[in-house]
């Protein structure tokens, strides 16, 4: 398989490193654009924009397998878009969503096909000259996605409030109660005094918590003496980028769709949509 990586060469040069370690991998091309399709099987498009999709776009129309690697776009129109012309022309895409490509998230839906309950608690100290409201929201966004990943895009209500400083969303508190009952709850503050990140999920017979900074995961359950115990896995945080670019090449090999795709992206735009429509109505 030969693949392209796009975009700025400094970035492109650690990608390179996690292609060339997978066997399928017999020739990795780094440039700054490709208009023809050629002898390409896919590629990885580093971006750093999240408005604008037209490279993706094109890369989608020739024929192109592509790991979207940017902050996850939030336009559903285009995202939708997006996910209608991949499914028409066959191609796998992936988005670099690190909350569902992270290899403690992967284990812990492994164990759990569907929970009923999702808590997930995040604090991150605000950085400075870093305040810009994309910057800021781009955090609990990419848990509602994380959410919709795992529960779907079925959303009968909504509840939101936001925390501010002026006029500026500083954190938010989200209630997603899903049409089969099920809820996802998330806690988002950018004014912590030190980076907190929990996720909880249950289905009524066990439950597992993640330390998403450490990757430290504990699972619960009862045992024959009627006792909660845990079991506890950890997982490398560094491995995450690496285990992506597996997840990209195995959807391709396997025919399967990627672990995030433009479908959950633009299910999670309209949700996120929805979270912000709440926000006006306060």
């Amino acid at each position: 398989m030969k693949i392209a990586i796009i975009g700025d060469t400094s970035r492109a040069d650690a990608w390179e490193k996690h292609l060339r370690k997978l066997s399928a991998i017999h020739e990795v091309v780094i440039t700054s654009s490709l208009e023809k399709k050629n002898d390409v099987d896919a590629a990885l498009l580093l971006d750093d924009g999240t408005k604008n999709l037209s490279s993706l776009e094109h890369l989608i129309k020739l024929g192109l397998h592509t790991y979207f690697i940017s902050q996850l776009p939030s336009d559903s129109a285009v995202l939708e878009k997006m996910y209608r012309l991949a499914r028409e022309s066959n191609v796998r895409v992936q988005f670099s969503h690190w909350p569902t490509l992270a290899p403690a998230s992967m284990w812990m839906i492994q164990q759990m096909k569907k929970p009923d309950l999702i808590q997930i608690k995040r604090e991150v100290q605000m950085i400075p000259n870093s305040t810009a409201q994309s910057n800021i929201d781009h955090h609990w966004i990419d848990e509602v996605g994380w959410a919709t990943k795992i529960l779907g895009g079925n959303v009968h209500r909504v509840e939101a409030k936001q925390l501010s400083v002026e006029k500026k969303r500083v954190g938010i508190s989200i209630n997603l109660r899903y049409e089969d009952a099920s809820v996802a709850a998330i806690q988002f503050s950018a004014l912590g005094n030190q980076n907190i990140h929990q996720r909880t999920i249950s289905d009524g017979t066990i439950s597992i918590d993640c330390d998403a900074i450490r990757q430290h995961v504990k699972l619960f359950r009862e045992n024959s003496y009627g006792n909660i115990k845990s079991e506890t896995h950890n997982f490398d945080p560094k491995l995450t980028a690496e285990n992506s670019v597996f997840q990209f090449v195995k959807s391709i090999q396997l025919k399967k769709e990627a672990p995030f795709n433009p479908y959950d992206a633009y299910q999670t735009a309209l949700i996120t949509e929805k979270i912000l429509k709440q926000l006006d109505k306060n």
